[in-house]
């Protein structure tokens, strides 16, 4: 059972998501200067896999079936990247914005219920309302585009978020410590690199160097590195339920990045929402854990 976190323990949350929340933005960039969705995974895990391998053999699977750690990396990784990136092709960049942290925020209690025997607790049922508001207050309204094959991308987008919530839930059962589960995730992602090259080769990042090296950057030491590192420890520390309401701060600041990065128009209504998902999450993790939660016993 996680301990009341410390205000420490939020805010490495709240930063691994402002790392996270740039990644619309940027990929957006990329995208418009002629890399691929493909060229992007590559990228992250051609950088960090490397990196999270060394650290991997140094510290072992510290008693981890090998089983459970591509498990792990299936729901954490590179195939969880690749599943979001294929539902873009049905579904608006909108959807999987709302949709994706949302359903991570969603199934992540219940599973937490289900696998880990603990309750939503006061703050976690009453930030979920007041985050769901803000997700629709930021992007509603675009939630009704898309044309007839978007609910396939939407379900994939669902999906997505349920694996993210389940590898968080995972990670508590199995008790696998947040550095650990981040160095399993990078290091067995790296799988997807001899596929990449064999499937796609190098040509999409070859032909454009300059911004290949500022998405590596970002991409492979940033989101794919050290925003991993802080989110996975933030679960450890808050439990699933709580850290499950971190997510929905990825599209809340994304705007704020498409602002700054991309020159995209902010609606005050979207400023609205930004307020009240980082007022819901506050809310639900700096609630006082409930008294019933302070007296149980820690689950065998």
């Amino acid at each position: 059972m996680p301990k009341q976190p410390s205000r420490a323990v939020v805010a490495a949350g709240v930063l691994s998501m402002i790392m996270f929340s740039a990644n619309f933005a940027a990929s957006g960039h990329a995208l418009a200067a002629g890399l691929s969705v493909a060229d992007l995974v590559l990228i992250r895990y051609g950088v960090a896999g490397p990196l999270f391998l060394l650290l991997l053999l140094r510290i072992g699977l510290g008693g981890l079936a090998w089983w459970r750690a591509v498990v792990l990396a299936a729901l954490g990784g590179a195939p969880y990247f690749l599943l979001t990136a294929v539902a873009l092709r049905f579904a608006p960049a909108v959807h999987a914005s709302i949709l994706n942290p949302g359903g991570t925020m969603v199934f992540a209690p219940l599973l937490a219920w289900w696998l880990l025997r603990t309750p939503p607790e006061t703050g976690v049922r009453i930030g979920l309302p007041v985050i769901a508001a803000g997700l629709l207050l930021i992007g509603g309204a675009g939630l009704g585009e898309g044309g007839g094959r978007a609910w396939i991308g939407d379900l994939m987008v669902l999906a997505s978020g349920f694996n993210w919530a389940l590898y968080g839930v995972l990670m508590r059962r199995w008790d696998v410590s947040g550095l650990r589960t981040a160095a399993i995730i990078g290091a067995f992602s790296l799988a997807w690199v001899p596929v990449h090259l064999l499937l796609f080769g190098v040509e999409g990042v070859a032909a454009h160097p300059v911004e290949a090296l500022w998405q590596a950057a970002y991409q492979g030491l940033i989101a794919g590195g050290l925003a991993i590192v802080l989110y996975s420890r933030a679960v450890v520390a808050m439990g699933p339920a709580r850290a499950a309401l971190l997510p929905p701060l990825v599209p809340a600041l994304g705007v704020l990045w498409a602002w700054l990065l991309l020159g995209e128009h902010v609606t005050p209504m979207q400023i609205a929402g930004m307020v009240t998902v980082i007022a819901g999450m506050l809310c639900g993790a700096l609630w006082p854990r409930d008294r019933r939660d302070k007296q149980a016993a820690p689950a065998g």
